[in-house]
């Protein structure tokens, strides 16, 4: 499986191009600026994207949504809860010095327990709200794109309109506990990691109720 990662615009968001190998099928994950450089290696590898799929609906994260909509013909997936947030995509773009966004529109709503094919693999879509009500997570085997659930070393926010702490740390004991120790974590923004560091280091999961066991 091929996995790059193009950090974008002013708030160095993760954006992730995840593809088969064999048969160049792609999806593209939490596109959130910067469309041309996106393109730009999406040409150089080859890939044919069907699917856009973003872990919620910040600006950083579906900045890039709609120019990639038409240039690759892709279909945008989303939770629906998080739709609220795409009205106001350009405006906050513009506060953010991102002034050139456009209000992304989902083609297809996700959630929990869903599958994402592409080529010989899948993204399996489990839900994580907390950082906004329509959070998810993409597990494709030992990796995990994770959106702005969980950092090395840290969670996402949650004094956002729509963030929920109470729900945040439910989402993490879950997925935690789901997830194998091998698993590596993909986030929205920073450098990636895996579960058992986590699970030892970040001080945010220290209290959650995650049985020590073997996976």
């Amino acid at each position: 499986m091929i996995i790059e990662k193009i950090v974008v615009g002013t708030l160095m968001e993760n954006t992730y191009i995840v593809a088969d190998e064999h048969s160049k099928d792609a999806v593209i994950i939490d596109p959130g600026d910067e469309p041309e450089r996106i393109l730009e290696r999406v040409a150089k590898l080859k890939l044919h994207v069907g699917k856009l799929v973003c872990t919620h609906g910040h600006v950083d994260h579906v900045g890039a949504v709609e120019v990639l909509k038409a240039e690759l013909g892709a279909h945008f997936f989303m939770h629906r809860a998080d739709e609220m947030y795409l009205p106001h995509t350009a405006d906050q773009g513009r506060l953010y010095g991102m002034p050139d966004l456009e209000n992304p529109k989902v083609d297809s709503y996700i959630k929990d327990g869903d599958r994402l094919p592409f080529g010989a693999y899948a993204l399996d879509v489990i839900g994580t709200p907390g950082h906004s009500p329509g959070g998810v997570i993409l597990v494709c085997g030992e990796d995990a794109f994770v959106g702005d659930l969980i950092f090395a070393g840290s969670i996402g926010r949650t004094d956002l309109p729509g963030g929920d702490y109470a729900a945040m740390m439910v989402s993490l004991e879950t997925v935690i506990r789901r997830l194998p120790q091998e698993t590596r974590l993909h986030p929205g923004h920073g450098e990636s990691t895996i579960v058992a560091v986590e699970r030892r280091y970040n001080p945010f999961l220290q209290g959650l109720r995650v049985e020590d066991r073997d996976f």
